[in-house]
């Protein structure tokens, strides 16, 4: 007996011992000359921090890079010029030099590429139509790739960095009006542009070079039943793979989830997993409505149906640990209010609810290995998709962090069969003073950085404990699991 108590209590304190902890921190005051501050890592090779000031003059404003260690200590400030209308559209991190898209409303954009290893800038201009939008950024050999919407024709946008050229595909199929064509995501895999494309019930591949001419399209869900909501294509070791959100009915969101071999640009051995199948997945549910489901579930069985719930979800990209592959999706559901005034009713969207999110493991097959859900409840609602849980691969496990309202929450999950085997929740974000709280956190975010490495950031109010003095800032704080 007391051979195994001091076995348990030896697994506790290993347990215990893997906490996330303050490892550095960044603050900058609320009401400095900077605002709308953007937190880009870019790996092991340092933190990049992005500003607008919130004066301009003659049209003109200052944008700020500043460039930190991965100590988050300075090494490089630059501030350049840029006209008084551009925001930020998005960015990407391609071996070591971080991207940033700034665009305007009539169209124009500037792409800004800072190098973490010379510490240099370097600008690409142009212009896009002002209705054209610029979906799924990718950077390879010198090239943005990206899909855009321009007078309801889809299209993959290729933009030269080095010399501004710039080329258009745009995307049609025989017998398929154009409005009925969306591109659901594109990626770069071996210098070839892989394209899927819904067009009308149908997910098209669509291959392009880096010129933008069409290299081959293959129908991939010919006479299949089930119909592709969402899609994503990678590559793990010297395989292809398609995964993402399915629904057997014709109108909704998605039932459930697929996986998919690509081979010879064709689906292989696709497998399809209804969303009430994986474990957990209504747990975030009250008692009353998990039963109302398993009575629906029972009925539609007993009359040779199967039941399914309609839900969005926001895929990542697969991890592979070399053998078999991981999915993470985040399930989410729009949000609306409706006014009355007067006679009219007005229906407004006010952002999408994520509720819990998913991760499963596939062999090459695409059989379900495990799975297992969580419930997760961001502080904010965002009025696009967004994926707020951070994935790595530590060792063969899976290491997940998110933030959840005002905590902070890790989970690692065991690669042989799912369960978690660490489950950590900081009930607030510290400082790096031990005499210092944080008492309110407004739009928190985290990602993560490298290694064990992860970055919590948002608007917080910080007291000193000592001197009862509070201060108003926007905080970068590094947390590091040990």
């Amino acid at each position: 007996m007391r051979t195994l108590l001091l076995c348990v209590l030896a697994l506790c304190s290993h347990v215990m011992s893997m906490t996330a902890q303050v490892t550095g921190r960044i603050e900058y005051p609320y009401r400095a000359d900077y605002e709308d501050q953007l937190v880009l890592p870019i790996g092991d090779k340092g933190l990049v921090i992005q500003s607008f000031a919130k004066d301009s003059k003659a049209g003109k404003r200052y944008f700020k890079t500043e460039f930190y260690s991965t100590m988050m200590t300075p090494v490089s400030t630059d501030s350049m010029l840029i006209d008084k209308g551009m925001y930020y559209y998005s960015n990407i991190v391609d071996n070591g030099v971080l991207y940033t898209v700034l665009r305007e409303s009539d169209g124009t954009f500037m792409i800004v590429a800072f190098n973490a290893t010379t510490h240099k800038i370097t600008v690409t201009d142009g212009e896009y139509t002002r209705k054209g939008t610029m979906r799924n950024l990718i950077i390879s050999n010198d090239n943005v790739v990206f899909s855009s919407t321009q007078k309801k024709i889809d299209r993959i946008g290729i933009i030269n960095l080095k010399t501004g050229e710039s080329h258009f595909a745009d995307i049609h199929f025989p017998k398929v009006k154009d409005k009925n064509i969306f591109i659901l995501e594109n990626t770069v895999i071996d210098n070839t542009i892989y394209a899927l494309v819904s067009a009308d019930n149908d997910i098209q591949l669509v291959r392009l070079d880096m010129q933008g001419k069409e290299l081959g399209t293959t129908n991939l869900t010919a006479d299949m039943p089930e119909r592709i909501i969402s899609a994503s294509a990678s590559k793990a070791g010297d395989k292809y793979f398609v995964t993402g959100t399915y629904s057997r009915s014709k109108k909704g969101g998605a039932e459930g989830i697929f996986f998919s071999e690509l081979k010879d640009n064709k689906f292989n051995n696709i497998k399809f997993y209804n969303f009430l199948d994986l474990k957990n997945f209504t747990d975030y549910m009250s008692d009353r409505k998990q039963a109302k489901i398993e009575r629906r579930k029972e009925k539609a069985k007993k009359a040779g149906k199967e039941y399914a719930l309609k839900y969005l979800m926001a895929s990542h990209r697969i991890m592979t640990d070399g053998k078999d592959y991981f999915y993470l999706g985040e399930a989410y559901f729009p949000v609306y209010t409706t006014t009355r005034m007067g006679n009219m009713v007005m229906t407004t969207f006010v952002g999408y609810n994520y509720t819990h999110a998913v991760l499963a493991k596939f062999d090459a097959s695409g059989n379900l290995l495990w799975d297992e859900c969580f419930p997760m409840e961001p502080r904010t609602m965002p009025l696009y998709v967004k994926r707020f849980v951070s994935a790595s691969l530590k060792g063969k496990n899976v290491n997940l962090l998110f933030t959840d309202r005002n905590k902070m929450v890790s989970k690692l999950f065991n690669n042989a069969d799912g369960k978690v085997i660490q489950d950590r929740t900081s009930e607030f974000i510290e400082t790096d003073n031990d005499d210092e709280d944080v008492k309110k956190m407004r739009y928190s975010d985290s990602q993560h950085w490298y290694g064990d490495n992860f970055l919590v950031y948002g608007k917080q109010v910080v007291k000193n404990s000592k001197t009862g003095e509070r201060r108003k800032v926007f905080a970068v704080t590094k947390y590091t699991i040990k």
